[in-house]
């Protein structure tokens, strides 16, 4: 079934957004509340991410991590996919990298613009 299935026609996790000057301290509520935030430059294109994990290993091995800029810890190779693939694709994306969520890019003919979030809940979600 997940062959058959779009991302298109999931409902994705909307894009938290940070800028590369922001700091840890900055985005420590987005985070709280948020799997992950995505970074953009000043005209919206994608820079990074920056997940919980990011966050939690600073916080633990620096004192001053709420003055930490974010484009120092974001994860610049980001796994992205179109969202006009199959969920089975993007599934199979996601174990083969080992990683629990990936940025959806659009618009819907095309593009690579980040639209949203798909993680492997929205996957389990959307099997039957």
């Amino acid at each position: 079934m997940l062959r058959k299935i779009s991302i298109s026609k999931v409902a994705l996790h909307p894009l938290i957004k940070a800028w590369p000057d922001d700091t840890l301290g900055d985005i420590h509520e987005k985070l709280s509340k948020h799997n992950s935030v995505v970074v953009v430059d000043t005209t919206g294109q994608f820079k990074g991410i920056i997940c919980r994990k990011d966050m939690v290993r600073e916080m633990l091995s620096r004192p001053d991590w709420k003055e930490i800029p974010v484009a120092e810890v974001m994860t610049k190779k980001v796994l992205y996919v179109p969202n006009h693939v199959s969920l089975a694709e993007a599934a199979k994306d996601m174990l083969d990298a080992d990683i629990h969520q990936l940025v959806v890019t659009g618009p819907p003919e095309g593009g690579s613009v980040p639209i949203g979030i798909l993680t492997l809940g929205e996957i389990v979600r959307n099997a039957i």
